[in-house]
């Protein structure tokens, strides 16, 4: 009996281990081409949604409570976007490379949610869930002179994601806008 109990803690241990170093698509990638020009990068901590939390709680208005609201459960977000640099020009090269590394990003535990092609431009909406909580929102962005992606990791509601995106208003947010107002356009 001893051996069971031991074999089964054993085991609950390394699986428990080997889910908090779980990493999210995005980390190989922002570890590669965070610090190379002409990626523009955006990482968001807890720390500072914490903030944001603490400094709505103090607030009365309505505007910090649905701040509040939409943050409370979020741990990162995280961009990785590769364009055209300020005078206009872009590395095609390195751009075709970080293309192909996107397209090999391994998405095995996620769910597609849609994708929205508009001219020349892509974007897939893809979610991880975990029960029937939705521990990550990964979008993959392909354009005719951009690529890159956002990552939302936590316990994500994805009624409050939109307006976060407004509200935060950092580059590359504004593909978040595209999901609701195609959930707008379907009703």
């Amino acid at each position: 009996m001893k051996k069971v109990v031991l074999t089964l803690a054993v085991t609950a241990m390394v699986l428990l281990t080997a889910n908090a170093f779980a990493q999210s698509p995005s980390d190989a990638l922002f570890e590669k081409y965070g610090s190379k020009d002409g990626f523009t990068t955006v990482h968001i901590t807890k720390e500072l949604f914490t903030l944001f939390t603490d400094i709505a709680e103090e607030s009365d208005t309505e505007e910090a409570k649905e701040m509040q609201e939409m943050i409370k459960g979020l741990d990162q977000i995280r961009i990785l976007m590769y364009e055209k640099n300020d005078e206009g020009k872009i590395d095609e090269k390195m751009l075709s490379e970080f293309r192909n590394q996107l397209s090999t990003v391994k998405l095995k535990d996620f769910t597609e949610l849609m994708t929205v092609k508009e001219t020349s431009e892509s974007v897939k909406f893809m979610i991880q869930k975990q029960d029937k909580i939705i521990r990550e929102l990964f979008l993959l962005i392909d354009g005719a002179d951009q690529a890159g992606f956002i990552s939302i990791t936590g316990n994500i509601d994805m009624k409050s994601i939109a307006n976060l995106s407004k509200a935060m208003n950092i580059k590359g947010m504004e593909k978040l806008k595209m999901m609701h107002d195609h959930e707008s356009d379907k009703k």
